[in-house]
């Protein structure tokens, strides 16, 4: 892929420590910083590679070896990617919520429940006649009794003038009654007989049986019988052990692009959800078209999720950090529609934006850069199900493009609890921070376990070929002009920062330090 222009960065010498935002340490989060002023694709999945990130237009490179937390960078193999039964779950859970309206720890009976809240009132007025007649009923009897003890004129009087008044309430309670379905429970009262069973609909039977006979169909499929032997297949082959079997291999079989489209395979859904994939630099008019949503949904994340104060995530700080980009824009092609650069992944629910993932398309991976979401759909597990999304984004791009087959996740830091999660999308490597190879992540752990830092290749004759430099090779930017270090010293003999530029050539590596403009004032 030809190289649009060249990348321009501005190094920042210095190693100070700050802050650890993941075990609160004060200066012990130590890391290189460079203002990448443009950048292309190519050099930034290089830069990628070997340890590097961007924030906005900001790239920085952790200092693994000093520092507190380190960061490991950690990518995995979208084409031979294998969903666990954690993400099954989480899949499952989400189809749930969008197909029956079902929330995360709320059963189907519990949604009858709410559903039936919302006749509440109707239940109430319809239980207040079935007491009302009751009371009708114990007035008579009481009537009868007095009729009997002797003051019978008295009591026939009243008994007359009390039936009259309970069978006019019976006749309204009645009424009432029968227009909210309810059945009234007085002796001698002739009922109108129920219709019966629905004929059109299944008969009823045990949920056992019901269960055999659904796993008896796969078992057809999976045998590739025909309808009509069905009858022929032993019991023990349908046997619960032998159809869970079954059922499990069926599972292991589909894909995570089968599982995220059950909700489409619908006949109906109580929600629609559409991911909209929107370029965010330069920006387009779609993105402007959304802006002031996504912003909102960022604000109340930022303010809710991490406990900012409203005044921090400001739409300028919004605008720095996730929607400015050094990454020049490459447009699609008939190899690949969508084009290299940077994106926004607009989660949308009901025509309502509840999440955005922020990404860059480079020419081997799809890089994850944030995600932010609204609090209120906390219950659907958007971190999870977003970069299973991401998963079956890079899978399809593959199909298009096979060079591009890896999902970057960022950084993955073994000593946090809460970062780990990233090492559990399967196939990962890590990064070896010495010779920048990639490892297995089940190879990594005991060595991460037993130290915070280690080599994590296994082979010693490897080298770090790319740390190899040649210092006079590195290309310079000065008052307009392109110049290779040796031409540069020459020019400025009194400069002293030999060691400045040298220490750069070694964090890009040799390939990038030849290509990509060190801005020199």
């Amino acid at each position: 892929m030809a190289t649009c222009d060249h990348s321009v960065v501005e190094y920042f010498p210095g190693n100070d420590g700050h802050h650890c935002g993941y075990c609160g340490s004060d200066n012990t989060n130590c890391s290189h910083g460079m203002w990448a002023h443009t950048m292309t694709v190519e050099d930034y999945e290089q830069l990628v590679y070997r340890g590097w990130r961007r924030s906005g237009c900001y790239c920085y490179k952790p200092t693994l070896s000093i520092a507190c937390c380190p960061m490991q960078t950690i990518r995995m193999d979208a084409p031979n990617f294998s969903i666990s039964k954690s993400q099954k779950k989480v899949i499952k859970m989400v189809n749930r919520y969008l197909i029956h309206g079902i929330k995360k720890g709320e059963s189907s009976s519990d949604h009858e429940a709410c559903v039936r809240d919302l006749h509440h009132n109707e239940t109430k007025r319809s239980s207040q006649v079935l007491a009302d007649l009751d009371a009708s009923s114990l007035r008579l009897k009481g009537s009868k009794k007095q009729n009997e003890s002797g003051d019978s004129i008295s009591v026939k009087h009243k008994t007359e003038s009390t039936a009259k008044t309970s069978l006019t309430e019976d006749k309204q309670s009645a009424e009432v009654a029968s227009e909210h379905g309810v059945a009234t429970a007085r002796k001698g009262k002739t009922y109108k007989p129920g219709v019966g069973l629905d004929p059109n609909k299944p008969k009823c039977g045990k949920a056992k049986l019901i269960r055999l006979e659904k796993k008896k169909k796969k078992l057809v499929v999976e045998s590739s019988v025909s309808e009509d032997q069905t009858d022929s297949v032993s019991t023990a082959e349908i046997s619960p052990s032998n159809s869970k079997k079954m059922l499990k291999r069926e599972n292991e079989r589909k894909s995570v692009e089968e599982y995220l489209a059950e909700p489409e395979k619908a006949e109906s859904v109580a929600h629609k959800l559409e991911v909209k994939l929107i370029q965010s630099c330069p920006i387009t008019h779609a993105f402007l078209d959304s802006h002031d949503e996504a912003y909102k949904v960022y604000l109340k994340y930022q303010t809710t999720i991490h406990g900012d104060p409203p005044s921090k995530p400001t739409e300028k700080q919004f605008k720095s950090f996730l929607v400015d980009s050094p990454l020049q824009h490459i447009p699609g092609d008939k190899k690949l529609l969508t084009g290299y650069g940077s994106y926004h992944q607009h989660y949308i629910l009901d025509g309502k934006i509840i999440a955005v993932g922020v990404i860059d398309i480079l020419p081997h991976s799809v890089s994850s850069v944030y995600l932010y979401y609204d609090p209120d759909y906390s219950f659907l597990s958007l971190g999870t199900y977003s970069a299973l999304r991401e998963i079956a984004f890079v899978r399809e791009l593959y199909k298009s493009s096979p060079d591009l087959r890896y999902y970057n996740m960022g950084f993955y830091i073994h000593s946090c609890r809460k970062m780990q999660y990233k090492g559990q999308y399967s196939p990962s490597y890590i990064a070896c921070p010495e010779v920048h190879t990639w490892v297995p992540i089940e190879k990594c752990r005991p060595k991460l376990d037993a130290a915070r830092y280690c080599r994590l290749e296994e082979d010693p004759t490897i080298e770090d070929e790319e740390g190899k430099i040649d210092l006079n090779a590195v290309l310079i930017l000065q008052n307009g002009t392109l110049l290779n270090y040796e031409k540069y010293h020459m020019l400025n003999p009194s400069r002293k920062d030999q060691s400045e530029i040298e220490e750069y050539a070694k964090l890009v590596g040799r390939t990038c330090s030849q290509r990509i403009l060190l801005y020199r004032r």
